[in-house]
């Protein structure tokens, strides 16, 4: 990495073969993401389907707004995907979502060769974060009590009618994980037709990024699309 800036901003990094590329990095703590060094890897805007599931973008090696509009803003409302998606590997990760004007993040460690390599081949991968760690990222976020499935490339019950997620944690009102309706998480889609078993007046629209829960959850019907983030170190 060069030294082109001491804070947060663009750096260049070495991706080997005597090839460099810019990435924004987050020199400081971002709330539960503590000390800098984090690469930004994806920035995800919940109200577009640009990375919902079924997106190309999970399972190639292409970027998205590479480029000073999508990157060099950090953490701003751009949507980004840099080819550190693919490139990078990394010890940590740190998730963000911003809603309604407040940032919120966690890291856990999770060594991988890359992102891609833990999501573009469509396996389940699990994790161990915790509900509670993925409930703070979404203030006054609502999740059915049960199944609580985290982790990457998760996609359960019928496709296109209960939620999935490449990323997050998904929930159920029964005690299995055969029909999750909730779930908080990026890169998600489905869970949109399940209104007339639930809630006849709740009928959420699409969110690539961020909280819905709906059926029987601990905090009523939601639909939070939030602005979320992926880093790395």
């Amino acid at each position: 990495m060069s030294e082109r800036n001491k804070g947060n901003g663009v750096y260049q990094i070495s991706v080997g073969n005597n090839e460099v590329t810019d990435v924004y990095c987050q020199m400081t703590s971002v709330s539960g993401c503590q000390g800098g060094g984090w690469t930004m890897a994806m920035k995800i805007d919940g109200s577009l389907s640009t990375f919902k599931y079924s997106s190309p973008y999970w399972t190639k090696k292409n970027t998205y707004n590479d480029d000073a509009y999508g990157r060099n803003g950090g953490l701003d409302n751009h949507e980004y995907k840099g080819s550190t998606y693919w490139r990078t590997s990394f010890k940590e990760i740190c998730v963000g979502m911003k809603y309604g004007g407040r940032l919120r993040a966690f890291s856990f460690s999770y060594p991988a060769t890359s992102l891609y390599d833990l999501i573009a081949d469509g396996n389940y991968r699990q994790t161990h974060v915790g509900r509670a760690q993925w409930k703070s990222l979404i203030y006054g976020s609502s999740l059915q009590r049960h199944c609580n499935r985290e982790g990457f490339n998760i996609q359960l019950g019928r496709s296109g009618h209960h939620p999935r997620v490449r990323f997050g944690l998904v929930g159920n009102e029964q005690n299995h994980c055969n029909s999750p309706d909730s779930f908080i998480g990026l890169g998600a889609d489905g869970g949109l037709n399940i209104w007339p078993w639930c809630d006849r007046n709740f009928r959420p629209s699409a969110n690539a990024a961020g909280n819905l829960g709906q059926c029987t959850t601990d905090n009523g019907n939601k639909n939070a699309r939030a602005m979320a983030y992926i880093l790395v170190r």
